[in-house]
């Protein structure tokens, strides 16, 4: 069955983790740890005012807040985003995806938890038929990621998770091998363990060994390396055993949101055909035009073979800062060099993008922003142009 046709209660985690609002905040870290799991809920009367989750963590202790003075109420970040146990997995992910989050609530009518999904919970339940979509690691994996030497401080490595968004530090030697690798799951460890993790070395609190992974090994074997490991990342190494990349469940789960159109597209052919006796037939360029507008969180950039913008979403001023105005017609590598991202004319030739989709995290207004660029192909799969999605990383 497709991850996309899945509801949402068939993949969440029914066991959730819970505190009350004036439990401590150490208590918080324990009960993480022991279950080896990313989040807590905060709950009162059965109901749910916050959640605590391994990046909070990370913020609280860059901006050296003392944890045992803190309470979970302190903590919590709210309001929670939930939905329903009936939405559909890829529904769930899209939400995920426009509100910049990587876990949500499932809840009943009353409010009252069922459990919780994330990014890892949609990944575990990929169906060989996703996998399709990509050949091997190097298609989805980003070239983006933090690396810092063994004698930088954890302090450093915490700067650099919150300045680039990222959720761990790759240790590097001399040469660029990784030699271990901090997390956010070890920055919860390091915070039960020593009053002052930030003022250790990464030699001290990194973990090691690294697991690796090369570019073209197949995506499938990379994500049963991870379930086998019981890791959710993967540092990618060249032929020379250089750290140059990173896959983790945040790459392999948002190749859903690039289907995410296709998905409402066959969703209203379904409608199309139920309402087949309509007076009226239904114009499927312009509900597909309607709904790439309608996609919260994702600008959508297309152009022809010249590289001449022919459409743009609204989302564009939202997402990349961008006047619709300036857009149409305009060289669209010229558009995206201009808001930061300088590799944009090499990576928008059929040639980059001949293996399928390809992702590039870039720093663009003091934000990260993902780019998926693709071929726009005709009904003969011949090439007629290049496809941009882009949304904050």
């Amino acid at each position: 069955m497709n991850i996309g046709r899945k509801l949402v209660s068939a993949v969440m985690t029914c066991k959730v983790c819970q505190v009350g609002t004036g439990q401590t905040a150490l208590e918080a870290l324990a009960l993480m740890q022991s279950h080896s799991v990313s989040s807590v809920l905060v709950i009162e009367n059965e109901l749910i005012l916050g959640i605590i989750t391994e990046r909070d963590i990370v913020h609280t202790l860059h901006a050296k807040a003392e944890f045992k003075a803190l309470r979970c109420i302190d903590l919590m970040h709210s309001p929670v985003i939930t939905v329903g146990a009936e939405t559909s997995c890829i529904d769930a992910y899209h939400l995920m995806t426009g509100r910049g989050i990587r876990h949500l609530a499932v809840t009943d009518g009353a409010g009252h938890v069922l459990g919780i999904a994330s990014e890892g919970d949609m990944m575990r339940n990929f169906g060989v038929e996703y996998y399709t979509n990509f050949k091997d690691v190097g298609s989805v994996m980003s070239t983006e990621f933090c690396r810092l030497p063994p004698s930088a401080e954890v302090a450093d490595a915490l700067k650099q998770m919150v300045e680039q968004h990222q959720s761990c530090v790759v240790v590097v030697g001399a040469l660029g091998h990784a030699v271990g690798i901090l997390t956010e799951r070890d920055i919860v460890r390091l915070c039960n363990q020593d009053p002052h993790p930030e003022q250790l070395t990464l030699y001290e609190a990194m973990h090691t060994p690294v697991i690796t992974v090369r570019p073209r090994k197949p995506l499938p074997a990379a994500v049963k390396t991870m379930e086998h490991a019981h890791i959710r990342r993967l540092v990618v190494t060249d032929d020379g055993g250089v750290a140059c990349g990173l896959l983790t469940h945040h790459e392999v789960a948002r190749g859903l949101e690039g289907d995410y159109v296709t998905y409402l597209k066959e969703m209203v052919d379904l409608q199309a055909r139920t309402l087949a006796q309509a007076a009226q037939a239904i114009d499927e360029e312009l509900l597909l035009a309607n709904i790439l507008r309608s996609m919260t969180g994702t600008a959508v950039l297309a152009s022809d073979l010249d590289y001449r913008v022919s459409y743009a979403t609204p989302s564009v001023a939202q997402v990349l800062g961008l006047r619709m105005e300036n857009v149409g017609g305009a060289d669209i590598r010229d558009i995206l060099k201009g808001i930061g991202w300088k590799g944009a004319t090499a990576s928008l030739t059929q040639e980059a993008v001949a293996r399928g989709p390809r992702h590039h995290v870039v720093a663009t207004g003091g934000e990260k922003t993902d780019f998926q660029v693709s071929v726009l192909l005709d009904d003969q799969h011949d090439p007629k142009g290049y496809l941009v999605l882009a949304q904050k990383a």
